[in-house]
Parts: structure tokens; sequence; C-alpha cells
């Protein structure tokens, strides 16, 4: 399932970065950006290179989690409903996570939600 997609890359926490934590990331910034945005933009506030980001992408979109619409100015990615689905389990499930491992903690790893909003 996740086989086209690069090994995850060291985290900011010193933590590797699974594929369902760079799919949830990807969406995070997509919903952020008023619900779509162009690669470039999404590649950024993920902070992955453009190539890999085109490539979760358009696995987002085969999931029915991300939609794709092109337009004279190019391609935008729009979080789905499945999308929101998607983030908000994986948010809950990020916080059970954080109840029983009690050194996620100390590393930074939980959340009640997502990370705020940089804006």
């Amino acid at each position: 399932m996740f086989a086209d997609i690069d090994p995850p890359r060291q985290g900011a926490t010193g933590g590797r970065r699974s594929p369902i934590d760079i799919f949830a990331s990807i969406l995070e910034v997509t919903k952020r950006y008023g619900g779509e945005g162009r690669v470039t933009r999404i590649s950024y506030g993920a902070g992955m290179p453009v190539d890999r980001v085109r490539t979760c992408l358009r696995r987002l979109s085969d999931l029915g989690l991300a939609r794709a619409t092109r337009g004279e100015e190019g391609t935008t990615y729009a979080i789905t409903a499945r999308g929101q689905e998607f983030l908000d389990t994986y948010w809950r499930m990020r916080s059970f996570v954080g109840l029983l491992d009690p050194s996620s903690e100390r590393r930074g790893r939980t959340r009640e939600g997502p990370p705020p909003d940089p804006r």
C-alpha cells in the first residue's frame, strides 16, 4: 500500500514519520489553506520535497481522502469529507497512544488535536 513512498525522514522530535503521519501532515496543510492548495504550498507546509508530495497526493486521491482539480493555473488539491474523517480519527488515535505510552509524552509526540496554525 505504501511501497511508492520513500522511507520516512527524521522528524524534528527525533522520531521518524510513518506514511500515516505523512498523509495526515499533507491533509492538515491542505486544510489550513482554505481546504485546498497547490503542490508547492503543500510541500513547504509539510516539509517534504515536491516530487514526494505529488506521489502522496496521488495516493490520497486514489483513497478518496483528497480531490485533484485541474484549472487554468494548474492543479489544486482539496481535502474531502472522507479526508477530514481520517484526520479526526488520526488525532483521536494519537491522543490514545499518548495515554498508553508515557514515553511518547516526553518526546512531545502526543496531542489532543492538530498542531497550532502558524498564521
